[in-house]
């Protein structure tokens, strides 16, 4: 934070926020001890994201061809079909700069996602994935939208439908208790609709480039390691 251009009350709120944190586990009546917190990104908190953010400021492709982007603990990189051999080599740029700073790569949230034109025969891939230790997938949840490897809306309205049917269903049962239908409108904007919105916004925005056949997309997600 150093590095930042921040007013010095800002400065010296954001290190008494990071300062002396702890966590402690209860189960029942037993409450287990403070163990220190030195490094970590903060869920939950509206501070948490930028703090990623700014943490990751500094990461970057190897190549400056390729696209990465970054969102609360999520990073996403993006590489061309024509340069589709160097996806090892730029996943370990990824993990050199999570060892320099003190953070582990959740190898069970690595994925890995070849798209392919919807009109293009799908090139065949060896079945190992080109990402070390990622999992590779037919489609990807990428902030609420299901991004398939066709770039087709199949199974991104599969999910919303059946979201939008437990909504029902659960505004049904409140209806059922005695919630007045104001009352329900509010219930229901505040849940489904906003939820659809925001899904669709951020599909518009994943999808808006061009995408070339055998084009892979990869996501990592990268948490703190204890400092010692």
């Amino acid at each position: 934070m150093e590095l930042l251009d921040l007013p010095d009350h800002v400065f010296n709120w954001l290190v008494d926020y990071f300062d002396n944190r702890g966590h402690a586990t209860r189960l029942g009546d037993v409450i287990s001890l403070v163990a220190g917190i030195y490094a970590s990104i903060i869920q939950g908190p509206v501070v948490g994201p930028p703090s990623y953010v700014i943490i990751a400021s500094d990461l970057h492709p190897k190549h400056q061809r390729y696209l990465m982007t970054k969102y609360a603990d999520d990073t996403y990189l993006l590489i061309g079909s024509k340069n589709i051999g160097t996806a090892a080599e730029e996943f370990g740029n990824i993990q050199s700069w999570a060892a320099r700073n003190n953070l582990c790569i959740n190898s069970n949230k690595t994925k890995e996602l070849i798209i392919f034109r919807r009109c293009s025969k799908s090139v065949p891939y060896t079945a190992e994935p080109l990402i070390p230790g990622a999992e590779r997938m037919t489609a990807l949840q990428v902030l609420g939208v299901v991004i398939s490897s066709r770039l087709t809306m199949g199974e991104h309205l599969d999910q919303l439908i059946s979201s939008c049917a437990s909504s029902i269903f659960a505004l049904r049962t409140l209806r059922a208790h005695g919630l007045r239908p104001p009352q329900l409108h509010h219930v229901a904007i505040a849940t489904t609709i906003a939820s659809l919105l925001h899904a669709g916004l951020v599909g518009l925005r994943f999808c808006g480039g061009q995408v070339s056949s055998g084009e892979v997309s990869g996501k990592a997600e990268a948490r703190r390691q204890p400092a010692g």
